[in-house]
């Protein structure tokens, strides 16, 4: 469990300079909400296709930063990182407040099993939510054969919130967004689109937001 408890130190040292600068600015509230250690192997028929390792941190005035580590298999292409941080959308922090109402998360604890991605696919995702004060709560949803009991529907629907979440903050123009060149769309986050990025030759493939049509941008 000390890579879960870990890792989200490394993310908020990262990103806390931008964090604190925009949060100062607005006056805003960076004690921690939720945060969200994803890591999972997708799987498309027999073959396992993508890597993810991937943190979402949301603080309660909805400042969020995403650090992912993206890797596709098929070719075996190298780790590529895209760093987001940004203000959460209205609508997507009041979906992710909702569904932490519902989920109750102070009662949470321990390992569930549930399968949230194609045939095949393993994954682990732990879930750590922070009350007002020292309320605290850490609970993981997983297929390896560890869960010692079934992941409500609570639990699932939190976890689809703050993917929603994570997708609206990468979309969102107002968003910094810090994405690699790489060589396929598996090295990039869900939400983005592996995309030329500009209207002249030499520019790389790199990870993008897509155009209001879901396509990559057309450039002149």
């Amino acid at each position: 469990m000390r890579l879960f408890r870990q890792r989200p130190v490394f993310l908020l040292t990262l990103a806390m300079p931008a964090l604190s600068a925009a949060a100062a600015a607005a006056g805003g509230d960076l004690r921690p909400l939720l945060e969200v250690h994803d890591r999972h192997v997708l799987a498309a028929g027999p073959a396992n296709v993508a890597f993810v390792d991937q943190d979402l941190f949301v603080a309660r005035d909805g400042t969020a930063v995403v650090i992912s580590v993206n890797r596709g298999l098929l070719g075996n292409d190298p780790f590529a990182t895209t760093i987001a941080n940004g203000q959460a959308p209205p609508a997507a922090m009041a979906a992710l407040s909702v569904a932490l109402t519902v989920a109750r998360p102070n009662q949470l604890s321990g390992v569930c099993h549930t399968e949230l991605f194609p045939l095949g696919s393993s994954f682990r995702i732990t879930l750590s939510w922070f009350g007002q004060t020292s309320r605290q709560s850490l609970f993981t949803l997983t297929n390896d054969g560890t869960g010692t009991q079934s992941c409500s529907p609570a639990v699932v629907a939190l976890y689809q919130a703050a993917q929603d979440l994570q997708r609206a903050l990468l979309l969102d123009p107002a968003t910094t967004l810090n994405a690699p060149t790489c060589r396929e769309g598996s090295q990039c986050p869900a939400g983005l689109l592996w995309c030329y990025p500009c209207g002249i030759a030499g520019c790389e493939n790199r990870c993008g937001r897509p155009a209001s049509n879901g396509q990559c941008p057309a450039f002149p």
